[in-house]
């Protein structure tokens, strides 16, 4: 066992909920229902480097140091106290994502994808891919225990209680963001046939149910799939398609001029689609685009959102309410009035490496002055 540098501040509680893959769940809602802590205050620390999004379920912190000066390790944390409970020499660094799912810790690195145990980080399987091209390109569907992993190629599916190889589709390619999942498809924005697309496949066995061509090359934001449709970036607008035949159903919301401003994440939860991007955040009525808030600020380039029952969480650099600091932030999720505010101490280079994790009384992330992974909530705050 090892200690986090910071175990004498343990959360007040053992965090519950689950954040168990990029978007939080198979859909890319970026939404957990779960309440973010009151307070925003640094309680723990871990002593392992890791500048990559974790995933949290059970009471468990599970992350990885995957950089060329470590061994390229997956790693379980104590969500509560962030004291290591087993530490898997995986020798893989770069680009690389994780999953809990089916009683799996699944790592895709390179051309593997390992599934450990999460209770010892025991090796139960492992099996070779196409590679995976960033940590936003795992995903896995909870309800038949499917792993999803995309690439330039295209889409490979497993099971994730075997390994065994389901399915492998190359009909779009190119994909810059994770699929989203619902209802038995697959949604995945990328190339058709060079022209950028949404397309859907069967969940089942990778076939096609159909495509609908974007109006310009794929952005940043991942798709989202809720009961309304499915929720793309297409060319700095917000569009709904419907899930059923992929039509353009309307338009939510668009950010205009200039280029650069773009989505860069898209959450959706009760009605309310909430986006941030290089001018701040906006939330918007799901049925007709009304905005209901907005805060201007800058937004990190790669930031991403979190959206609890009460609160959204995303950082923010240099806000007026802490000026020339970078920040993590809450917001009321009704009014988007600030709730609290994680400052970092002034330096050039300090910033937020990974989305931040949402669950029930913490908020994880990984940034450049703690090198690793931190946690926040409820505990009284340290001394300068």
């Amino acid at each position: 066992m090892f200690s986090s540098s910071h175990s004498d501040t343990p959360l007040p509680d053992v965090p519950t909920g689950a954040w168990t893959q990029y978007g939080a769940d198979e859909a890319n809602t970026f939404a957990t229902d779960v309440s973010a802590p009151s307070r925003g205050n640094l309680a723990w620390t871990s002593e392992a480097y890791t500048s990559w999004q974790p995933v949290v379920s059970d009471g468990t912190v599970y992350m990885t140091n995957f950089d060329p000066s470590n061994d390229g390790s997956a790693i379980a944390l104590d969500a509560q106290d962030g004291t290591e409970q087993w530490r898997t020499t995986l020798n893989a660094s770069g680009q690389h994502g994780t999953v809990v799912v089916d009683d799996r810790f699944i790592v895709a690195y390179d051309t593997e994808l390992v599934a450990l145990d999460p209770q010892t980080g025991e090796q139960i399987w492992t099996k070779t891919t196409n590679g995976v091209g960033s940590s936003e390109l795992l995903v896995a569907d909870e309800s038949t225990g499917t792993v999803l992993v995309a690439s330039g190629g295209g889409i490979e599916a497993f099971r994730a209680a075997n390994g065994e190889k389901l399915w492998e589709t190359d009909t779009v390619r190119q994909l810059a963001r994770s699929p989203a999942v619902y209802d038995g498809r697959v949604f995945a924005v990328g190339k058709v046939d060079g022209a950028p697309s949404l397309v859907a496949v069967s969940l089942e066995d990778g076939t096609e149910r159909w495509q609908s061509e974007l109006t310009s090359a794929p952005e940043s934001a991942a798709p989202v799939a809720v009961q309304d449709g499915v929720i793309v970036s297409d060319d700095r607008t917000l569009v709904v398609h419907d899930r059923e035949t992929g039509d353009r159903r309307r338009e939510l919301y668009s950010f205009g001029e200039p280029e650069d401003v773009t989505p860069q994440s898209v959450a959706a939860d009760d009605g309310t689609v909430f986006v941030i991007g290089s001018p701040g955040a906006v939330a918007v009525d799901s049925e007709t685009g009304t905005e209901r808030w907005r805060r201007d600020a800058r937004v990190p380039h790669s930031a991403e959102i979190c959206v609890g029952t009460e609160t959204v969480v995303f950082p923010i650099d240099e806000p007026e309410f802490a000026p020339e600091k970078k920040t993590i932030s809450a917001f009321d999720r009704e009014s988007g009035e600030m709730r609290w505010h994680y400052a970092f101490d002034p330096g050039f280079h300090h910033s937020v490496t990974s989305p931040p994790v949402l669950v029930d009384g913490a908020v994880f992330f990984t940034a450049t002055n703690i090198d690793g992974l931190g946690a926040l909530g409820d505990v009284p705050a340290q001394d300068s």
